[in-house]
């Protein structure tokens, strides 16, 4: 209910309808807040007030979260059809599995059984409830059974997705539908990461009062406009469950925005207080930079694929939302996204130093496969900076079995010559430096001294990118994951604009990430009418 904080909740100092009556004063960018309810500056979840330019305007936030959420909010009409389809999925997954050993129930999950989810982001989930005496592999081959003929049946087409165990996916009537296995247990005595959705969602249900379900859409909405929606490896960003609790932390979403615009990291949140301090939560997860602790589950972190990038860039995006209103922070459905030209990429490549590898990749888990990914671009960069590359960004885009990794660089050839730095001259090993580069056929100038040091100028027998990069690469000098050995060694590497935009003339998802690379900025950063 509005205006009371359960047990565990930070109450937030701004209530935009109601600041009087709270005695927060707010004027110029600043808010006075009652003395008891200040958080003590000590703990490491520090509530500062938002240090905008000038006054907030309170009425145009909330005339864009008013348009937003018309937008975002399904109708009635949407609402129904939904429900219908997800009761008649439901029972059609029951009476499927009726005849499979260790099926205990079937029910519905995610943000359709909590009334949570926007328009044109519609899924539906069904979880099959199995014993805890049924073995996994006997779990996973049922619930592909169950999955794909109730899929069928209802003339969709069926994927075989992973998570922890396989599920399967299917698209109904344009709504993704997931058909999805996990063990009935009691809380704590989790077998799997997914035994937890049912009590996630009866927690999420059983806070939601009054208006709340609108505000984790608003909140979901800017979470995907901002890009940074999305817990998978990929993305690195939160979780739609982790956004329902913010929501219900702070009671709303523009409260929610007020906190998150000043949290300073290491942020902790414990809903319930399964911790006695911060501090304490802080370190039982080992002091990353955000840690919300599962009302269901002290021992979990429901922020732990949060990756630092993403919270700076929810942080700026709070920031700059509450300094400037705008749709333009949000996801908005009938929101067309423009499509770049190769006009705009050519334009946008010229002047740049820009590597690129394409390879070849297996069907695989696609978090398996982007921890390969994450995991190999971070190896290259480290070797290409050891031979002397300066790179500024690095990311990776994959459709399918294509994958390609870019990188930015500061020059794509290196000089003809390099200095190299020797020891002191009174060190042991002076002698054996003189002694090795003396008459080396490398060695361009030198040895000389400089202070107490020796230098010597050395020549390089490669300088393109592309060379060292393949000598490297042959020779097994860079760090990749053993998944992408292989693909890795019969990369296509592309080093000029032209090859790059012609890549990008054959695949309009390419074209679009090639686009995002080179402007490098947040989606909430991009130009007006962009």
């Amino acid at each position: 209910m509005q205006g009371q904080v359960r047990k565990g909740q930070v109450k937030a100092r701004i209530d935009y309808k109601g600041c009087r009556k709270h005695g927060v004063r707010v004027a110029a960018g600043r808010e006075t807040v009652p003395q008891e309810e200040r958080l003590n500056p000590e703990r490491p979840h520090i509530q500062q007030p938002f240090r905008g330019r000038g006054r907030v305007n309170l009425n145009t936030v909330e005339e864009v979260t008013a348009q937003v959420l018309q937008k975002v909010r399904p109708s009635l009409v949407e609402s129904e059809k939904l429900m219908r389809l997800a009761d008649r999925l439901l029972e059609a997954v029951k009476d499927a599995s009726r005849n499979y050993e260790g099926v205990l129930d079937a029910r519905l999950e995610g943000s359709v059984a909590k009334g949570t989810w926007i328009r044109g982001r519609e899924e539906v989930d069904v979880f099959v409830q199995f014993s805890r005496e049924l073995g996994k592999d006997r779990l996973e081959k049922a619930i592909l059974e169950i999955g794909n003929v109730v899929i069928k049946k209802f003339g969709g087409k069926t994927r075989l997705r992973y998570a922890e165990h396989p599920y399967v996916e299917g698209m109904l009537n344009g709504i993704r539908v997931n058909v999805v296995a996990c063990y009935r247990v009691e809380p704590g005595m989790w077998l799997s990461a997914v035994d937890r959705t049912p009590y996630h969602t009866e927690y999420v249900k059983s806070r939601l009062a009054g208006a709340l379900a609108d505000e984790i859409r608003l909140t979901k909405a800017f979470m995907l406009g901002c890009g940074v929606y999305g817990a998978e490896i990929r993305v690195g960003g939160f979780s739609g469950y982790l956004a329902e609790l913010l929501t219900l932390n702070y009671g709303g979403f523009l409260k929610m925005v007020e906190a998150a615009s000043s949290w300073r990291p290491p942020v902790c949140i414990d809903i319930e207080g399964h911790y006695a301090s911060k501090k304490e939560a802080l370190e039982a997860f080992g002091r990353p930079h955000i840690v919300v602790v599962d009302p269901v589950d002290k021992k979990r972190n429901v922020a732990a694929a949060v990756t630092e990038t993403k919270l700076s860039e929810f942080i700026l995006a709070s920031r700059l939302f509450l300094n400037s209103p705008s749709e333009r922070f949000f996801y908005i459905p009938e929101r067309v996204s423009k499509c770049r030209t190769m006009t705009e990429v050519r334009r946008a490549l010229r002047g740049r130093c820009i590597l690129g590898l394409r390879l070849r990749v297996q069907q695989k888990p696609p978090d398996v496969l982007w921890g390969e990914i994450k995991h190999t671009l971070m190896g290259i960069r480290r070797a290409l900076e050891h031979e002397g590359f300066r790179t500024f960004r690095y990311d990776a885009w994959s459709e399918d079995d294509t994958c390609v990794m870019l990188f930015e660089l500061q020059g794509l050839n290196l000089p003809p010559y390099y200095l190299h730095c020797g020891p002191p001259v009174y060190l042991d090993n002076a002698f054996d430096f003189v002694k090795k580069h003396v008459e080396a056929q490398d060695t361009v100038a030198g040895p000389w001294v400089s202070g107490s040091r020796l230098y010597v100028l050395k020549s390089r027998s490669k300088t393109s990118v592309v060379d060292i990069l393949r000598i490297r690469l042959t020779r097994g000098d860079v760090s990749v994951s053993a998944g992408l050995m292989d693909a890795i060694k019969k990369a296509r590497i592309y080093k000029s604009g032209e090859e790059l935009a012609k890549l990008a003339s054959r695949n309009v998802s390419f074209r679009q990430f090639l686009f995002d690379f080179l402007e490098a900025r947040p989606p909430f950063l991009s130009r007006q009418g962009q």
